[in-house]
């Protein structure tokens, strides 16, 4: 074993020993934090799927709007980044699986998704009405 490679071996087993955990599942948890921190502050926390407020990173997915898989270009919806949404881990998974319908127009969900009919504005308004009166507790 080359000297380089020993010395990168004995790096990733300090470093793991010193995290707890493999360094690139410390990464990408750290990554995943850090982009749920950020979409709390643009108001981005909210599921794509049913409109409720994701809670915590570990509850947070990254989802395509459309599905990319079998597309005319998957590369392409892949990396859109305005094909992009969060949504909770269990919705995104029932989604993919095609298990549960979304929740109809109009909702605080159909709002999320992008609705901006007069019911689906109220519906979102009094949803959030709700959550502050719920956070005043």
């Amino acid at each position: 074993m080359s000297s380089k490679r020993k010395r990168s071996s004995n790096t990733h087993i300090e470093k793991t020993k010193q995290l707890g955990m493999n360094p690139s599942t410390a990464s990408n948890r750290l990554k995943k934090a850090l982009m749920f921190e950020l979409a709390k502050k643009l108001d981005m926390h909210w599921c794509f799927q049913c409109g409720a407020e994701i809670e915590s990173y570990k509850d947070m997915s990254v989802e395509h709007k459309t599905p990319w898989m079998y597309s005319e270009n998957p590369t392409e919806l892949f990396f859109d980044i305005d094909n992009i949404a969060f949504s909770h881990n269990s919705c995104n998974y029932r989604a993919s699986r095609g298990n549960e319908p979304r929740i109809p127009c109009p909702s605080a969900a159909s709002y999320r998704r992008g609705c901006r009919c007069d019911g689906c504005r109220k519906a979102n308004s009094e949803y959030k009405k709700g959550l502050k009166a719920k956070n005043q507790l």
